[in-house]
C-alpha cells in the first residue's frame, strides 16, 4: 500500500512539472518546411510566456507533426522550451 501511495505522489509531482513546462497556444499557420522541420505561427498571446501575438518560426520536435498542415490554417499547439529554445511538440 505504501508504494502504491508514494507512485501516485511522484506521478502526480511528474505531472505538475510537465504541465508548467508546457505552454499552449493558437494561431494561424503562414509556412510549412518540412524538409526543415519549421512552422511559422502567427500566434495570439501566449499568457504562460507572458508573450504578445505575434508571427515567429518554430521548429518542431518531429517533422510528422507538419503532416497536413497548411499555410492559413487555424492551429492550436503546444510548445516546451528545449535547450534555450521553444519547440512545437504538439499542433492541430
Amino acid at each position: 500500500m505504501r508504494f502504491l501511495l508514494k507512485l501516485i505522489v511522484l506521478l502526480s509531482i511528474a505531472g505538475a512539472a510537465y504541465a508548467q513546462g508546457t505552454h499552449q497556444g493558437s494561431g494561424v499557420v503562414k509556412r510549412v518546411d518540412t524538409a526543415l522541420g519549421v512552422v511559422s505561427l502567427k500566434h495570439e498571446a501566449i499568457k504562460s510566456l507572458k508573450w504578445p501575438g505575434m508571427t515567429m518560426d518554430f521548429s518542431v520536435r518531429d517533422p510528422k507533426l507538419l503532416k497536413g498542415i497548411k499555410p492559413e490554417q487555424k492551429v492550436t499547439f503546444e510548445l516546451v522550451e528545449e535547450k534555450g529554445r521553444y519547440v512545437v511538440t504538439r499542433i492541430q
